[in-house]
């Protein structure tokens, strides 16, 4: 099977993460995927030296870099069963390249807003074969929209990668940190940005005292909520990581509890599946797409989104009792272990034949190593 990936992004985050992650899954189960991206930035570092990722796509600035971008996105899929987009530029892009070929379109979805139903995005999703959702409440979304009606759908199974798992060290980051060994750590890895909720965190540290706060993440918000927590008493308290990518399962152990306050601009909320897969419970705001992955009473809690009272209220009660914890961080991890990236490929090689079986074109389905006919 040939497969073509798109996603017009040059960052290692979003929908190029969760993108690559597919991918890697996969070429792991013998499926011929190629990643077709923006270069610079550090998703170009990250993929340096693999054959199958391809940085021919562009920031297009001019109709001239338009027409050069389709024409690459063209020569890329002649040899492919069918292309799987990621985002809405990267599908406009495959609709124009591939007027008229008959090579199928599998979209990815990861923001409920792609589904929309104003006249681009209803042009853009008429004619895709197949629809991969971030989240099961994307469902309904996708079967009131006309143009979808009758394609295949799969809402995609959460798999976070092998290092995130229980039983990993904290304690030497903890150490880095300068965050004592005995505190119970709530923390939080995102973005550092207006909506994604770190304040929310802030506030319900403020009313929850006994417990130690940590922030994960990089952007132009971190003044302000230093900010924010010096007037709300909380430095002594908290501790702000930075952007960490090689590591990040040992930040995930250095946590008692993960506190997901807001969605990010990919829905399938992989921060929660990394945290589940290291064994940490986590208090989540009840977002679409969140009860997928945590389960109330079992391997978390849920608070309504922007209250940061009851989050206080669930902070202090998750706090105080260490039974509690240790048997839904393992509720947590014990949900984990069945997101295996394989079963994830799995999924999707079953949607891509939903589609095909064979292409459009007549070409059969074809595995990593043999040539096309």
């Amino acid at each position: 099977m040939r497969v073509l990936h798109l996603v017009a992004a040059d960052r290692w985050t979003g929908a190029a993460a969760t993108a690559l992650q597919l991918v890697e899954a996969l070429r792991d189960a013998g499926v011929d995927a190629r990643f077709a991206y923006r270069p610079c930035h550090n998703l170009e570092a990250r993929l340096a030296g693999l054959d199958w990722a391809r940085p021919i796509l562009v920031k297009e600035r001019s109709p001239g870099d338009l027409r050069r971008t389709v024409a690459a996105v063209r020569g890329a899929t002649r040899e492919s069963d069918l292309v799987h987009c990621h985002l809405p530029h990267d599908h406009l892009l495959a609709r124009l390249a591939l007027r008229g070929s008959g090579v199928p379109i599998v979209r990815s979805v990861r923001h409920r807003r792609h589904l929309r139903g104003d006249p681009f995005y209803g042009w853009l999703l008429r004619g895709t074969a197949a629809l991969a959702l971030a989240n099961s409440d994307m469902e309904p979304l996708a079967a009131r929209r006309p143009g979808l009606a009758g394609v295949p759908r799969l809402v995609l199974p959460p798999a976070a990668g092998a290092r995130f798992r229980p039983g990993l060290d904290g304690g030497p980051a903890r150490a880095r940190l300068g965050i004592p060994a005995d505190a119970v750590v709530a923390g939080t890895v995102g973005k550092l940005a207006a909506d994604r909720g770190q304040d929310v965190l802030l506030h319900a540290l403020a009313a929850a005292p006994a417990t130690w706060g940590l922030i994960v993440g990089g952007g132009d918000h971190e003044k302000r909520l230093r900010t924010l927590a010096r007037h709300l008493g909380v430095v002594d308290r908290l501790t702000f990581a930075g952007y960490v990518e090689d590591g990040l399962e040992l930040l995930y152990a250095a946590m008692d509890l993960f506190v997901f306050p807001a969605a990010g601009s990919d829905h399938g909320h992989r921060a929660i599946a990394e945290a589940s897969a290291c064994g940490v419970p986590t208090l989540a705001a009840d977002l679409p797409g969140v009860r997928d992955l945590v389960e109330a009473g079992a391997s978390g809690a849920l608070w309504p989104a922007d209250d940061a009272a009851a989050l206080a209220v669930l902070l202090a009660a998750w706090t105080a009792d260490a039974a509690l914890r240790a048997s839904s961080g393992r509720a947590a991890a014990a949900s984990a272990a069945d997101r295996t990236a394989g079963r994830l490929a799995s999924s999707v090689i079953g949607l891509y034949r939903s589609c095909t079986g064979v292409s459009a074109s007549g070409r059969p389905l074809h595995p990593v190593g043999t040539k096309g006919t």
